[in-house]
């Protein structure tokens, strides 16, 4: 028989039921985001051993995405269900918000509620492009998170990162998350890294995941 998943990806009609979760889809869910956020905390720390704060901002930019977009591709793939994006994008957005950031809880609600507009249709979670734009949105609101604290409390956030890191670090992170060229530059390095990790994960997916019907 046929599977729903299958079905919408010949452009078949759809049970009513077929966007109802089920616990594979949860546990699919559940196992790729926490490799997700291993994979980006993982880089992060790497990142953060080798290059100065100022530096980070060229490198993080583009290599989380590149990281971690094949194994969201796989897992859009898999469920292709509504609420994919978002929920991913909550997920990131609690840990943020456990690990002190509590302005990120009210940026992931945003981010998701935007991510999902952007999947709207049938079968966008299992169209690559649509499902790497889409990723774009998750990188887009972490991109948030940096720039949120500066407009909100700016002098405390200053003082605070002060007690951490050098004048010149300080003065430069400032600069990279508050004024419009360095912002520009951090999505388009998103983007980047984004659709280069596409192409990585599109060649596996084709190859391997869909040819075997993993998962």
């Amino acid at each position: 028989m046929e599977s729903n998943a299958d079905g919408a990806r010949a452009g078949k009609a759809v049970p009513a039921g077929a966007n109802r979760w089920t616990m594979r889809d949860v546990m699919t869910f559940v196992i790729f985001n926490i490799v997700i956020i291993m994979v980006t905390m993982i880089v992060k720390m790497a990142e953060d051993a080798v290059l100065s704060p100022q530096n980070t901002f060229f490198v993080g930019s583009w290599l989380f995405p590149l990281v971690s977009t094949p194994f969201y591709l796989v897992m859009a793939d898999r469920i292709g269900k509504r609420g994919v994006l978002s929920g991913s994008i909550l997920l990131f957005g609690i840990l943020y918000t456990f690990m002190g950031g509590v302005y990120c809880a009210p940026v992931a609600v945003v981010g998701a509620v935007v991510g999902e507009l952007a999947m709207w249709g049938r079968g966008a979670y299992r169209s690559i492009v649509r499902a790497a734009a889409g990723f774009f949105v998750y990188w887009a609101t972490f991109a948030c998170y940096g720039i949120v604290p500066y407009l909100l409390f700016r002098d405390a956030y200053m003082e605070q990162l002060g007690a951490y890191y050098s004048a010149s670090d300080v003065a430069a992170m400032v600069a990279q998350y508050t004024e419009l060229p360095w912002i520009l530059l951090m999505l388009a390095l998103f983007a980047a890294g984004t659709a280069l990790g596409a192409v990585v994960g599109a060649k596996f997916l084709k190859k391997h995941v869909r040819k075997a019907k993993i998962a």
